[in-house]
């Protein structure tokens, strides 16, 4: 369910949703006083860079999120787990479709052109794309770096802030089986509204049809061909229509294509084992995911083994493995969500209903028009298919020796192999084939990618204790990370159209493109970091890291990351605990931190002009190689990108630890961006990397903990964060004032996105829209010709008429449009969070998740690829029941007259544009009509469960025992028109963000789940 509100800005709904929704009201007794004890809580440990410290001792700024928080929440990754869980953390998913990548941000990310996604470590070592690999079930906790302490001991790569992932180990005692299931019925959430009645599509298609000079393709599909000479074609059309289309079926292609219901199963056993010297943990998943659409799924096998052993007193080692495997078809993502909408809902005198759903009607309604350009999706999907798989191989080996009583030297190994191979096929009942059977014919392409990465991290650490309030803790190590990777591709055409085995053979297809790919990467770091406590009131953390990549020319391979930070406990102060307000403030702390890290997301081997190779014609001959340089010109001189990191940080506690508040203002200004900068003609190349440009990111975060009751067999608590993030562009390439960036195309939804010199991320720009031209604007002169009323706007070229797109002016004067883009939105929003209700009454608890976005502008591109622009074609009730009449329906012909204009069409102003050709260019145009609000509150997840009692257990051989149902994407309160406001169909989700393009809808899931443990 999708929750639409009518109005403009939806952001004063939030405060007090957000209030409502969070179970804490200010002003209300949230301490139960009855309770007169104090809360005990155990002391949390995070872990940090190469080691971890108790939550109490941070110096920086980290946000956690427990094994207990992922599971609470069926998913198919922890990608998924995640969303809106941590402050500062923004995860979009680019659609609902099986296996759909997405968009992770930290603080916004720090660069424009370059990669924002953070750095993911998993067990200590690096593992990219990591949230979409491991095994929910198999994490203990994350903790998410984003202070300039936390994440300068990483340097090079941790300006996009750091992720930092802690898997579960073997526990001491018996032999622990656990086993974890749930299997989910998916469904789509929300219908976007479309013509759904023939009659009204019918004379939707004969006003297009008129207006376009294509009355006779219109009766070859509607009017049995009848001809336009015979009498009283046009003043008995509408008739006609009404006679046999009045009760026609419709045929509701949503339905028919994702109205099904898509099944998920999961399983997931683990088994944990441990003496006082050796633990084990082992574990195995299992998830298969249908869509909604046929040939669209998602299967993940993934397997992992977890040692840790004490082989001699002060002498441990730990081993991790893990093989994942993840099979998608459909490729992830889906496109062609317009393709769905826009079929025609009846086939007229042409087709009958079942022939318009099972036959490929696309050449029929294509040579009749040629602006029809859309596919029968369900022949589509079937006929075009596509896998992607990928499989990856971790281990990890570390080795720990205690000596001289306050050292620990720890040297540790790890290698990650993974690849990838992804497949596409077309038959010959896809489109390609269709329009091109000769050259293109039956096709398909195989790409193969592989690659490795090992890791050696050796640290050696000191820890201290003098006297006792002098706590010192040394670190210092040094790292190596080599990488390699190498890729090959073809595309192949013309596969037989008998005897043929696709894939599988093919030896008499002809190859159209190949290539290959090979590239490979090292980094050398030495780091230092020190932490001093002294009485636990004061504390100190100094990092520094010098790193050496081999993506820079030689003289500029290093690079030197320092950072420091300081807290200062105030509740430890003798002068506050021996006052009253420790009663009600039980801890106080402020924290600040200061750093430099940095950024290497380039292309391999950037400082040097490569070669490619090349056919020289010769003697009038062709064959002959040749080696000329590339198109990219090296430079030597480029560098290390920086960005210098300030965060200030207040923890706070309250009622005995009832209330718990951490608030956190931050800001990242990145200095020396590696752009790709556009090069003059005049050099022969088209483009280089260099070191310019700035921006700045700053902003606050805040964390809320609280248990609201706590009295007898009932627990209320409350987990709620938010973020606010606003960036700003400082400098760009010399003398530059702005970068554009265009997404999507003329029919599919085209908008440009600037990096303006001290604007903000995001900015969408295009035209704005003014509505129509009405009868109003026109004075009617006596040989019926329309003149505009002076003061009107005039439009870029041409004499416009009633019902033409009207756009703001634009010149100087203020009287004409003359197609200047201007700012007509912007796609990042102000401020996103999480808020999550937790209730527990002696075996039942009840889980309320709420996720939220506020400001954020979306491009509604699919709206945009709706608008009318091709006979045949479907298109939004908003516009088909609200379309400016030209057609008169007693002559079934056009009228200029503006009387009758008027007679056409009451409330002129609140419609929309005509069907003529004019606007069918117009409608192509970048255009503020389809910028809406991304605004939202979702009720992301309600789960309800029941544990049994021990008594219970007791007779079955269990320890524990739980049910639960769970729904997930419950209900979206938005003013939104799209399927979904959570969403980025366009890569780079900080220069593109909020932009929406036929994106797959994301489905509601019953989910039914079970835990156990033996």
């Amino acid at each position: 369910m999708s929750i639409k509100i009518k109005q403009k800005n939806f952001k004063p709904l939030i405060a007090p949703l957000f209030l409502l929704a969070s179970g804490f009201m200010f002003g209300q007794k949230a301490v139960n006083d009855t309770v007169k004890e104090k809360t005990k809580d155990i002391e949390e440990v995070v872990v940090i860079g190469y080691g971890k410290v108790k939550k109490s001792d941070l110096t920086g700024s980290v946000s956690s999120v427990s094994a207990k928080d992922l599971a609470a929440t069926p998913a198919m990754n922890a990608l998924q787990a995640l969303q809106g869980r941590a402050a500062g953390l923004n995860i979009v998913t680019a659609g609902g479709a099986p296996g759909a990548g997405a968009n992770v941000t930290v603080r916004g990310g720090a660069s424009i052109t370059q990669g924002t996604e953070p750095l993911y470590i998993v067990d200590g070592f690096q593992l990219d794309n990591a949230l979409n690999i491991i095994n929910p079930n198999d994490i203990e906790s994350i903790d998410v770096l984003k202070g300039a302490s936390a994440i300068a001991i990483y340097g090079a790569r941790g300006s996009n802030g750091i992720i930092v992932i802690k898997t579960k180990t073997g526990k001491k005692g018996r032999i622990t089986i656990n086993y974890n299931s749930f299997m989910s019925f998916d469904m789509l959430s929300k219908k976007l509204d479309m013509v759904s009645n023939s009659e009204q599509f019918v004379k939707y298609q004969y006003e297009m049809a008129q207006l376009q000079g294509k009355t006779t393709q219109w009766s070859n599909v509607f009017d049995n061909s009848l001809g336009t000479d015979s009498p009283g074609f046009y003043t008995g059309a509408f008739a006609r229509i009404n006679n046999r289309y009045a009760s026609a079926p419709a045929l509701d292609w949503q339905e028919r294509m994702l109205g099904g219901t898509g099944v998920t199963q999961n399983h997931n056993v683990s088994v944990s084992a441990g003496s006082d010297k050796t633990q084990t943990f082992i574990s195995y998943n299992y998830n298969k995911q249908d869509g909604l659409l046929q040939n669209f799924s998602e299967t993940r096998n993934s397997l992992r083994a977890n040692i840790n052993s004490e082989l001699y007193k002060g002498i441990r080692l730990d081993f991790s493995s893990m093989f994942n495997s993840n099979s998608t078809n459909g490729g992830g993502a889906y496109s062609g969500m317009k393709k769905i909408l826009l079929q025609p809902i009846t086939g007229g005198t042409l087709f009958s209903q079942d022939q318009l759903f099972n036959t490929q009607t696309f050449p029929d309604f294509s040579a009749l028009d040629s602006g029809f350009d859309t596919e029968n999706p369900y022949i589509e999907t079937a006929a075009s298919t596509q896998n992607r798989r990928v499989r990856t191989f971790l281990a990890n080996v570390g080795l720990e020796f205690d000596f001289l009583k306050d050292f620990t030297f720890r040297t540790a190994g790890s290698y990650n192999w993974t690849n990838t191979k992804a497949t596409a096929f077309s038959d010959k009942n896809s489109r390609a084939y269709l329009t091109d059977p000769v050259n293109t014919g039956i096709n398909g392409s195989i790409g193969n990618s592989e690659a490795y990465r090992y890791q050696i991290t050796n640290t050696l650490t000191y820890n201290k204790t003098l006297g006792e309030k002098h706590k010192i803790t040394g670190l210092i190590g040094n790292e190596i990370i080599y990488q390699e990777s190498e890729s090959n591709s073809m595309r192949l055409v013309r596969f037989p159209s008998i005897l043929n085995y696709g894939l599988d053979d093919i030896s008499n297809a002809t190859v159209a493109d190949k290539s290959t790919d090979r590239s490979s990467f090292s980094l050398l770091s030495y780091f230092a970091r020190v932490n001093y406590n002294y009485d636990n009131r004061y504390l100190l953390t100094g990092t520094v890291r010098r790193d050496g990549s081999s993506k820079f020319g030689p003289d500029n391979k290093w690079g030197v990351f320092p950072s420091v930070a300081a807290a200062w406990r105030v509740s430890e102060e003798g002068f506050w605990k021996n006052s009253k307000i420790e009663n009600y403030v039980n801890d106080l702390k402020f924290r600040f931190e200061y750093g430099i890290v940095g950024n290497n997301s380039i292309p391999d081997n950037v400082f040097r002009t490569n070669v490619v190779g090349t056919d020289y014609p010769l003697n009038n001959t062709v064959g002959n190689l040749a080696l000329v340089t590339s198109s990219v010109l090296g430079n030597r001189m480029v560098q290390w990108e920086e960005m210098r990191s300030t965060n200030i940080g207040v923890d706070l506690a309250l009622f005995n630890n009832r209330i718990k508040l951490t608030s956190e203002w931050y800001n990242n200004n990145v200095t020396g961006m590696l752009l790709e900068t556009v090069l003059p003609a005049s050099t022969g190349y088209a483009r280089q990397f260099k070191n310019i440009g700035s921006m700045k990111n700053t902003g606050m975060e805040f964390t809320l903990n609280s248990i609201n009751v706590k009295s007898g067999d009932f627990r209320w608590s409350t987990d709620a964060n938010v973020g606010f993030n606003k960036s700003k562009v400082l400098s760009l390439d010399e003398g530059r004032q702005f970068r554009n960036f265009s997404v999507g195309s003329n029919r599919a939804g085209m908008v440009t996105y600037y990096a303006t010199v001290g604007e903000e991320l995001g900015d969408m720009y295009g035209y704005v829209y003014q509505g129509i031209y009405t009868t109003d604007d026109f004075i009617q002169e006596s040989n019926g010709s329309l003149t505009l009323k002076p003061g009107v706007v005039k439009p870029a070229s041409g004499t416009p008429k009633p019902g033409d797109i009207k756009f703001a002016a634009d010149n100087e004067a203020g009287d004409q449009f003359t197609r200047k883009l201007v700012k007509i939105g912007n796609g990042t929003p102000d401020f996103i969070g999480g808020i999550s209700n937790n209730f527990s009454y002696k075996g039942f608890d009840l889980a309320v998740f709420l996720k939220f976005s506020v400001g954020g502008d979306i491009y509604n591109a699919t709206k945009h690829s709706l608008s009318p622009y091709a006979l045949f074609q479907n298109t939004p009730s908003e516009f088909g029941d609200n379309y400016y009449r030209i057609i008169d329906p007693n002559t079934g012909q056009a009228t200029t007259n503006l009387a009758r204009l008027k007679e056409l069409n009451p409330d002129e102003e609140s419609r929309l544009w005509s069907l003529n050709t004019t606007n069918s260019g117009y409608i192509t145009y970048p255009s503020s009509y389809y910028v809406e609000d991304g605004s939202y509150l979702r009720i992301a997840m309600v789960t309800l469960g029941y544990s049994f009692p021990r008594e219970f257990l007791s007779h079955v051989k269990l320890t524990n025992a739980r049910i639960y149902f769970t729904v997930n994407n419950l209900a979206t309160i938005t003013g939104y028109s799209g399927y979904d406001p959570e969403v980025s169909a366009a890569s780079g989700v900080t220069v593109t963000p909020g932009y929406d393009s036929s994106s797959y809808p994301r489905s509601r899931s019953y989910v039914l789940g079970i835990n156990l443990t033996f």
